[in-house]
């Protein structure tokens, strides 16, 4: 069988470049094309959140005999909607404090509802604890200095 683990974690690693750079904008109070660091870490996250959403979907559909299926599909989609809603919102700080609880929101749907049918996925869940306790560290970030 093949191993994508050097691919997944190196496009998991990519993925949080334009959180940092985001973040940077935000706390030098710079801007990029026209839009402020809060911005583009709002927008990005709500993307990333998205693709967070959709692997569960993936993950549920590949197992359609998994008892907890619909509960998980539907919290997926909740979520999802909330990032993009959140970005409607005039205070994009608002936004961000919105996708920080929708990224939690996510991983404990996937720890409480998904370990529990896979049973080779520790490199995955430790790749994802990693990623989302870095992310959720540069939500905090970018918020500290509006409150």
């Amino acid at each position: 069988m093949r191993s994508y683990k050097p691919v997944v974690f190196t496009l998991a690693t990519l993925s949080i470049l334009p959180l940092l750079f985001a973040t940077y904008l935000s706390l030098a109070h710079e801007s990029f094309l026209g839009k402020s660091g809060i911005t583009l870490f709002a927008t990005y996250g709500a993307i990333v959140l998205s693709f967070l959403g959709g692997a569960i979907w993936g993950r549920v559909i590949e197992q359609p005999e998994y008892k907890n299926g619909k509960k998980l599909l539907i919290s997926a989609y909740f979520t999802m909607s909330a990032a993009w809603v959140s970005l409607l919102f005039i205070t994009p700080e608002l936004s961000v404090a919105f996708l920080l609880l929708g990224l939690i929101t996510i991983f404990w749907v996937e720890v409480r509802w998904l370990k529990q049918s896979n049973t080779d996925k520790s490199y995955h869940f430790s790749l994802h604890f990693g990623l989302t306790s870095l992310a959720s560290i540069l939500h905090l970030l970018v918020l500290y200095p509006h409150y």
